[in-house]
């Protein structure tokens, strides 16, 4: 692939339009938004005109843009529940993928994705962009020389509205609200947790246990997560998420390992996201020289981890996120739900 690399957009709502549209501008040598989709009008609108994309590049049906579109690659940034269908066929038309998480809904779509993409042999990836805030950076780091972990936990808790459901006149908020789109608190918020903490005790998680449920609001899918995992190399972690619960302190992950700890605010690219414990001097917060003020407007990492893709097509080299990775997250989520039902620990 040539710079810059010719991208697709299927779906331009909120999330394109608060951070990836961002990203890409702060790469604009790298990037050029060439073809756009969505069923929105107004959001093909507000992306075409913020992209000088012609009238002809903006579709309402993707199928005519990956036929049409003369692209490099594709992001998808749809509801989860399309995930899947959007993947497979992106895949068939021989364009590189980077699609928003989770990879799908379910394990066989996911196992339909893989099954398409490696047949099809398609640079594929899932977004984990909270693994690129500086904090997180900094503490993959450092990992080497912590030793061997044994404990991980992190935790996204938060508070939704009462008027937060499947008819919220926000489309973010209502298809988020819906089993039928593939909404839920753990697999659109934790997901985040759970990656976060697993890169972190530095282990693929092996076992869980869970209580997945619907506690507080009006809505067909969970509003509070809570995991236990064990890992590959014997050290435990829990994760906690909810949308129903006015917790203080929102979206921080620690590890503890034989030479030390970590902690951070992952979903955060702040100064004082970082902080290091290495035994009498205690807790102390750690420098990030490389988070400059340019940095500090990439609130949610987007930008570095679009930076980390978009030059792994271009060199051709391996991609940060493995569909491999992606497909861990997801079936970590998938055993989370078993174990609600179940009632017991479930092996991945």
């Amino acid at each position: 692939m040539d710079k810059p690399l010719r991208l697709g957009l299927i779906g331009c709502g909120g999330i394109v339009q608060k951070t990836h549209a961002r990203a890409y501008h702060s790469l604009s040598d790298t990037v050029k938004v060439s073809a756009i989709a969505d069923v929105v009008e107004e959001n093909l609108e507000k992306i075409g005109e913020e992209f000088n994309v012609p009238e002809t590049k903006r579709y309402t049906d993707y199928r005519d843009m990956l036929n049409k579109g003369e692209l490099d690659v594709v992001t998808i940034a749809t509801p989860h529940s399309l995930h899947a269908e959007q993947v497979v066929e992106t895949a068939n038309a021989g364009i590189a993928i980077i699609s928003e998480k989770p990879m799908a809904t379910s394990m066989d779509e996911a196992d339909a994705i893989l099954e398409t993409v490696n047949k099809q042999k398609i640079p594929y990836t899932v977004v984990h962009n909270y693994l690129y805030t500086a904090g997180m950076q900094a503490a993959i780091s450092e990992l080497p020389n912590i030793g061997k972990t044994y404990y991980g936990r992190s935790t996204g808790m938060g508070l939704r509205g009462s008027d937060f459901n499947a008819n919220h006149p926000n489309p973010a908020f209502a298809w988020r609200a819906s089993k039928a789109t593939g909404g839920g608190c753990v697999s659109d918020s934790s997901y985040h947790e759970i990656y976060a903490v697993w890169t972190l005790v530095n282990s693929p998680v092996r076992y869980v246990e869970a209580r997945v449920l619907t506690m507080r609001l009006n809505i067909d899918v969970d509003d509070f997560a809570m995991l236990m995992c064990e890992h590959e190399n014997g050290a435990v972690s829990t994760i906690s998420g909810a949308w129903s619960v006015p917790a203080q302190e929102y979206g921080w992950c620690e590890v503890h390992g034989e030479n030390g700890s970590l902690r951070v605010k992952h979903r955060f690219n702040v100064r004082d996201a970082y902080q290091k414990f290495t035994g009498p001097t205690g807790w102390r917060p750690q420098e990030l020289p490389d988070l400059d003020d340019e940095g500090l407007k990439d609130s949610s990492g987007h930008a570095g981890y679009f930076t980390a893709t978009f030059n792994a097509l271009l060199e051709n080299t391996e991609l940060p996120i493995s569909a491999e990775k992606a497909y861990h997250n997801l079936a970590i989520i998938n055993a989370a739900r078993k174990a609600t039902t179940e009632r017991r620990a479930i092996e991945i």
